[in-house]
């Protein structure tokens, strides 16, 4: 697999998305993100998780059960394997790509909601995206694809020592408050985390601090 393959999947998706009626330019690039990334640790692919969701095998399963709102679902389902993935590997309070804290979240849960369905609105892109290999820095060009204005180049990132499943990117944290001033360079970061992982998992990750501690700093 080389990196023009996932910019390709995660620029259709990122379309699917913005027809299915999400706006917010963040949005769609954190949820196009997730579902790359997501897609490309399936068992069919790198095996990072089991799941088949995004696969052709996944969609065609998931029509038989909610055929009105298969978009929604698929979507919502990905997510859930992608966070259950990652909160298996890191400490309790941590902010990584499927989990942003619990202010944004809820955003983007209700963002998810009012996805509007259609037969045309499908995620074929993903369904195609077969991969033998990674090579590091495959998200790169994603990143540069975001509306982030940040590219893969570009995008902050240093690894610290932690054990096999996970690394802390910074010592430095981020409060609910923090997070939303800096949204982009924390999301294209983990991004940049992920374009490290190519033979195993490790999962980029910041501490999310507490506002209480922040403030009596």
């Amino acid at each position: 697999m080389t990196s023009v393959d996932a910019t390709s999947a995660f620029t259709s998706v990122r379309e699917t998305l913005e027809n299915a009626g999400i706006e917010d330019d963040f949005f769609l690039d954190v949820i196009s993100s997730r579902l790359v990334v997501e897609r490309v640790g399936e068992s069919s692919n790198q095996d990072w998780w089991e799941s088949r969701i995004l696969s052709e095998t996944g969609r065609a399963r998931l029509s038989e059960v909610t055929p009105k709102t298969q978009l929604k679902s698929r979507i919502t389902l990905a997510l859930k394997v992608g966070r259950k993935a990652e909160s298996d590997r890191l400490p309790d309070d941590s902010i990584s790509l499927f989990s942003f804290g619990p202010q944004i979240e809820s955003r983007l849960t209700a963002i998810i909601e009012e996805i509007e369905n259609g037969d045309d609105l499908m995620l074929e892109a993903l369904e195609d995206l077969s991969i033998d290999s990674l090579e590091e820095g495959w998200t790169d060009d994603i990143i540069s694809a975001t509306a982030s204005n940040i590219s893969g180049a570009d995008a902050e990132y240093q690894q610290n020592p932690g054990s096999d499943n996970s690394y802390l990117i910074d010592e430095g944290g981020y409060t609910q408050t923090e997070i939303e001033s800096d949204k982009w360079r924390i999301l294209t970061t983990l991004l940049r985390g992920y374009g490290q992982c190519t033979d195993q998992l490790q999962v980029p990750y910041y501490s999310l601090e507490s506002e209480i501690k922040s403030e009596s700093v």
